[in-house]
């Protein structure tokens, strides 16, 4: 059986699209309601410290901690931080960290105190860092074009860059594929790094204290790198552990679920790895690999594995937001770290309020529109990384369990039942039916892969696909009364009757396109989107026709929604917001209120507005369904201009005009503030009054500010042709 995926946030940029997609940026500060336990810790880097203790990042957290051989934690806040990942121990007995979003290379001392940041050139996006031979800090340094570079930082904070001409496509803070740039000191005298963002090139590098780079070929993806005791270096691979000589030969070794980025010597003389299915497994110099069974659910996601001074080993479980200890033989130890709340998906229910699941710690919680209070209840089985959500007709909450591939139930009053189907394992995909039952994906059975049906009773049936090599993921309900499924496996949107009679499915344009979410849109159209190493949100016609609109987001986002404003909704982790796409094909961004916060999903909620399940900061966001588009005027200049500049659609019916102002950039440096006209629930019109000072063309941009979630939204650039 498959190892259960989280998908939230990790999964999250200045947003740049084709020539062709017109594009509007606005700047929105969404109100957020946290979810108790609140934020997740999300720990990364694990490294020994020159105090001989374990250090180690906390990416959602926004701390540095240490934690004892004996297991005692001490967590020391970096002010300003949004995304700490890589961490070494400095010459200098520091702790010397990378923050990915803010551009900054920083060290603290072991006593927490001496905290001093260093800022990279504008647009870099720091990952791995280690001490090298030299007596520096060597770096790998993610540009947005691609072409990353190697640096160095002295411990004074003197920086050199180092180009290596090597693109590994459009930077990705929470890459849907790969993982994070690492860099190690080999066992040569040299610097090696690994990049596999976007798994774009085959290749390690060999970088001397010079700033020398030498790419090396592979024949998989390296992930993770370290020294060997053999002299060699060792490397994680997408499908293999590799042994690579410091000339550059390489030799594969097979593993079962596919490597993951943490990697190192063992005190037993082999080299132990993380793999995908959360095992730590190792491989002989001699390349006898033996795995061991999957540590899962207990911890999850093993970014790191470091040796620690008491000869075992240490790792971060970055989901599951604790620290574990392993030794050779098998003894397992975890030291929880602040939990807090992994949300993940939302959902209107039938009581009007707005459910949600927690990913971590298990929960499933509801919030009301009017004041915002949060009830949580706990999943009938432990662990069971409850994941998509959705109302059925029957007045009831459905949602997968992940953990264990199932679908359960709540009622509104917090009631929860499970219905196990053995023999097979529901994905993430689940909706309310035409047919008044509930649908989900079950991608794994002994006959295949199928839709699954299940009355309010709870009886399943299950529905093969044709597509033997299909792995239905995502599920709703199309305008034509049939059930539509994103398709990840052959990178198809499939389609099957309510009477599981027939089912079909279309190809999508882009070669792996990698599907999530879909919904339906107020176009009748299908609504989807692609996982791509740019990203893209694409429609389907219900005869099958695929457009796509290139929207790049990150984490393998799962959250998709009509709105009430008419246009689609999507969320995404980074660069931090929510993405609003007209039926025409009009993109437009709105920033989420707290750093590094990587909403996931999102829905409508009764009050029309948007609510947002926000996977690091541990809260539900809300804000408005709101999109402007500005006008073209023609005034005379050394004439006084009067009229409206632009207008706004918000999709909530209850909006009036006093909850608004704005402002108007006239695009000559004359500013003014506007006025707001308009019914109840819109649309609105913003107007003002300018003189032009000559005659020429000059971009019009407005704003409108709702004063009820505290949020602006530009609306997409107007034109003054000023005679």
């Amino acid at each position: 059986m498959p190892s259960p995926r989280l998908h939230f946030c990790h999964t999250t940029m200045a947003v740049f699209l084709a020539a062709s997609l017109s594009f509007a940026s606005l700047a929105l500060a969404s109100t957020d309601f946290v979810v108790p336990p609140g934020r997740s810790t999300n720990p990364y880097s694990i490294v020994v410290g020159p105090d001989k203790n374990l250090w180690f990042t906390e990416s959602g957290g926004e701390k540095i901690g240490r934690i004892t051989t004996s297991g005692v934690i001490t967590q020391f806040p970096i002010p300003g931080a949004q995304s700490l990942l890589g961490l070494t121990s400095g010459p200098d007995g520091n702790l010397w960290f990378t923050d990915q979003l803010t551009g900054k290379i920083g060290h603290i001392s072991t006593s927490g105190t001496g905290i001093k940041e260093f800022a990279l050139p504008k647009g870099s996006f720091p990952q791995g860092i280690t001490a090298g031979p030299d007596g520096n800090l060597w770096f790998v340094e993610q540009k947005q074009n691609g072409f990353f570079k190697v640096g160095k930082i002295t411990v004074s904070g003197a920086i050199t860059e180092y180009a290596t001409n090597v693109n590994v496509g459009i930077f990705q803070a929470y890459p849907p594929v790969g993982n994070p740039a690492v860099i190690t000191a080999g066992p040569d005298g040299n610097l090696w790094v690994t990049n596999s963002q976007n798994l774009a090139v085959k290749e390690i590098w060999r970088i001397s204290t010079d700033g020398t780079i030498t790419p090396h070929p592979t024949k998989d993806y390296p992930l993770s790198v370290a020294a060997g005791p053999d002299g060699n270096l060792w490397a994680t691979e997408s499908a293999h552990v590799a042994k690579i000589t410091t000339a550059g030969a390489e030799t594969e070794y097979a593993i079962t679920s596919g490597g993951w980025s943490g990697i190192c010597t063992g005190p037993d003389g082999n080299i132990w790895f993380t793999e995908v299915n959360n095992s730590i497994d190792f491989v002989t110099p001699a390349g006898v690999v033996t795995e061991n069974p999957s540590l899962f659910p207990t911890l999850y996601y093993f970014a790191s594995l470091i040796t620690g001074p008491d000869g075992a080993f240490w790792f971060p479980g970055s989901v599951t937001s604790n620290i574990g200890r392993i030794t050779t033989g098998g003894q397992l130890t975890t030291y929880a770290l602040s939990t807090g709340s992994v949300t993940g998906f939302d959902a209107l229910g039938p009581d009007g309020n707005v459910w949600f699941t927690e990913l971590i710690p298990s929960l499933v919680g509801k919030i009301t529109p009017t004041g915002g209070v949060i009830t949580t209840y706990p999943t009938l089985s432990p662990n069971a990384n409850p994941g998509a959500i959705a109302a059925g007709g029957d007045g009831n909450l459905w949602f997968i369990e992940q953990t264990y591939g199932q679908i359960a139930k709540i009622t509104p009053s917090g009631t929860v039942t499970e219905y196990p189907l053995k023999g097979t394992f529901a994905e993430i995909g689940v909706t309310s039916g035409p047919d008044g039952n509930v649908w989900y994906t079950v991608p794994f059975t002994s006959q295949g892969p199928s839709v699954a049906r299940i009355t309010p009773a709870g009886v399943i049936t299950l529905c093969p696909l044709s597509n033997s090599s299909a792995v239905p993921l995502f599920i709703t309900t199309g305008p034509d009364g049939n059930l539509w499924f994103t398709d990840l496996g052959t990178d198809q949107i499939g389609m099957i009757d309510p009477l599981c009679a027939s089912n079909t499915e279309y190809q999508i344009t882009t070669k792996n396109a990698n599907p999530s979410v879909i919904t339906a849109g107020p176009d009748r159209n299908l609504w989807f989107l692609e996982n791509t190493p740019f990203g893209a949100v694409a429609k389907i016609t219900t005869s099958g026709t695929v457009t796509e609109y290139p929207a790049q987001f990150q984490n393998f986002q799962d959250g998709i929604v009509a709105a009430p404003d008419g246009a689609i909704w999507f969320a995404q982790c980074y660069p931090n917001g929510v993405n609003r796409i007209t039926t025409s094909g009009v993109l437009s961004n709105v920033t989420l209120t707290t750093p590094n916060a990587c909403g996931n999903a999102l829905t409508v909620g009764s009050d029309d507005k948007l609510w947002v399940a926000e996977g690091f900061s541990g809260a539900i966001g809300r804000l408005s369904a709101i999109g402007g588009t500005g006008k073209t005027i023609k005034p005379t200049h050394g004439e006084a201009f009067k009229g409206a500049v632009g207008s706004f659609k918000d999709g909530a019916p209850s909006a009036i005009k006093s909850d608004f102002t704005a402002s108007v950039n006239w695009g000559d440096n004359g500013k003014s503030a506007g006025t707001v006209s308009g019914p109840m629930g819109g649309p609105f019109s913003v107007s003002g009054t300018h003189t032009y000072a000559k005659s020429g063309k000059f971009k019009l941009i407005v704003t409108l500010t709702d004063k009820v979630d505290k949020s602006t939204y530009t609306a997409s650039p107007g034109e003054a042709m000023v005679k």
